[in-house]
């Protein structure tokens, strides 16, 4: 019926044309009445015809309209796709992490954390290999460039015979066997080692004026080390895998961060009252002696070992070799 109803005109039309012509079979009717019967037929058809054309036109132009909005949905999800595909791109390019396995990658990682770098930060046990290979390193590089450089270090606090006994036993439990250094780890070693860095901090400062070097000592111990430079975060454990993170990778930043807070929470040794005693270029027992008394850390191991801390401080050995 709805259908009926829609097309009016048309049944209207038909009808008309129906009864005009059996009329004028019938010659009921006149031929004028006939003939005015067909011009109304003929105008209820024209408007039908318009009108379907209107409602087609109508259709088009929805249709039309349907068509450009999928079009502009369209390129937008290609869009959408398209920049999916480059934040992709870009974390695959900046992966959080990449792992070292031998320790020839972990020597290559540090060499190139070395590069052109303006700044350490360090955070492990003792600092033996910031002594042998890191600290040379990069003032090497500074000097050459004629830049500052800054480096921060936060190791164990060798006047705490604690620490430095659990530190100890840990290395020794992982390694019992000599290392490059051709010594194996023990309390009164630990301590020795940590004595070297602090003399080695302040020798080096003396020996190069645009290094900025400051050290913290702390009570507790962990089994990773840390290395953070210009482009990357090389962290490192004995006998174990290496994890790298790239300057531009998500964690670099919050461990930037993590390194800055725990070196706040440090005991600070006071390097700047170093400057004010003369350091040889082979420091001798009493240099040595007078500088540990200037930076208010005291000795406590016997005098008899200084000359240990002065050739562990100055001719270090790389303990991985």
């Amino acid at each position: 019926m709805a259908k009926i109803l829609g097309e009016a005109d048309t049944v209207l039309a038909l009808t008309i044309s129906i009864i005009a012509g059996v009329l004028g079979l019938t010659s009921v009717t006149s031929a004028s009445v006939t003939q005015n019967a067909i011009l109304v037929t003929l105008g209820i058809l024209s408007i039908s015809i318009l009108r379907d054309r209107w409602r087609r036109s109508d259709a088009i132009e929805r249709t039309v309209s349907v068509l450009q909005n999928f079009t502009s949905a369209a390129t937008e999800i290609e869009q959408v796709k398209s920049i999916l595909e480059q934040v992709q791109v870009a974390l695959a390019s900046q992966s959080l992490t990449h792992i070292l396995t031998t320790a020839e990658q972990v020597a290559s990682e540090h060499t190139q954390a070395r590069e052109s770098s303006g700044r350490w930060l360090f955070r492990g046990g003792t600092g033996t290999y910031i002594r042998a290979v890191t600290l040379p390193g990069l003032i090497k590089s500074a000097r050459r460039e004629r830049r500052p450089l800054h480096v921060r270090l936060e190791i164990l606090d060798p006047t705490n015979e604690d620490v430095c006994e659990r530190y100890a036993r840990f290395r020794s439990s992982v390694s019992p066997l000599p290392d490059g250094t051709g010594q194996v780890w023990t309390t009164q070693r630990t301590q020795l080692e940590s004595y070297a860095t602090l003399l080695a901090a302040c020798w080096y400062q003396a020996d190069y004026t645009l290094l900025d070097i400051k050290v913290g000592l702390v009570g507790t111990m962990g089994i990773f080390r840390y290395d953070l430079s210009d482009s990357r975060l090389v962290i490192t454990q004995d006998d174990g895998f290496a994890m790298v993170v790239p300057q531009e990778g998500l964690l670099y930043s919050s461990y930037e961060t993590e390194l800055r807070t725990s070196f706040e929470q440090a005991r600070h040794v006071q390097l700047d009252a170093a400057k004010q005693i003369r350091l040889s270029s082979e420091p001798t027992v009493g240099e040595a002696v007078d500088l540990f008394k200037a930076i208010g850390v005291p000795l406590v191991v016997s005098h008899d070992l200084i000359a240990d801390i002065i050739t562990k401080a100055i001719h270090a050995q790389n303990p991985y070799i």
